[in-house]
């Protein structure tokens, strides 16, 4: 049975993304800020509690707790937006956004490099708003920044990794109905259906690549 870890699976989309594996037939590893009776519910086969991917510590030691568990995919969706614009930037709040978004995922490829399979698929769910091609809008200045800065990332990881026959994309899942959008968008477990489905199809013509959750390819 194939095995993916993801990230912030306690609510949200990476539930849902836990869910999805799980009815596709995937073993899950589910890394949680703070475990909630949702994905308790859910009984994956690892369920980490206290995990801040910002905080390097804590992802080697979830790593450690897995033993040789090997992994097929690696799903980092843990992420944090603090809207605001060029009148209302609060540098603290950039931080932060740069450690949870942009650090946080390399932690985690970092620590669970040694268990990815030949033939992993690494999925970095990230955001149009990283897109610098695309932004006609302006403002997020932290939330964009931040993406922009793990977009490079799956850059370098699709270079460095490809080497080792694994895969690594950047993933835009949309605007998806959680708390964080305040229920505005795509339902979660129709997005993370659409993105088992991708994960499962990605191929090697795919790595490097920035896509939304149908495979369309979306600018830098």
């Amino acid at each position: 049975m194939p095995r993916v870890l993801v990230t912030g699976a306690e609510r949200g989309l990476g539930l849902a993304l836990a869910r999805a594996f799980t009815d596709g037939g995937w073993s899950v590893a589910a890394l949680c800020r703070e475990i909630s009776p949702e994905i308790e519910a859910l009984a994956p086969e690892f369920l980490f509690d206290g995990i801040d991917v910002s905080n390097a510590a804590h992802v080697r030691r979830a790593a450690a707790e897995m033993g040789d568990a090997a992994l097929d995919a690696l799903i980092n969706n843990a992420g944090v937006m603090v809207e605001d614009d060029i009148d209302g930037i609060d540098i603290a709040a950039v931080r932060r956004q740069f450690e949870v978004n942009a650090l946080g995922p390399l932690n985690v490829v970092l620590a669970f490099r040694g268990r990815l399979t030949r033939g992993a698929k690494v999925v970095q769910i990230t955001s149009r708003l990283g897109s610098i091609g695309d932004n006609e809008s302006g403002g997020d200045y932290g939330y964009r920044m931040s993406k922009a800065a793990q977009n490079m990332l799956t850059a370098n990881l699709a270079l460095d990794l490809g080497r080792d026959g694994m895969v690594a994309a950047a993933v835009h899942p949309g605007i998806v109905a959680t708390g964080m959008t305040e229920g505005r968008g795509t339902p979660a477990d129709e997005v993370a259906r659409d993105i088992f489905a991708l994960t499962v199809r990605l191929g090697a013509g795919d790595a490097g690549r920035f896509l939304d959750r149908h495979g369309a390819p979306i600018p830098w």
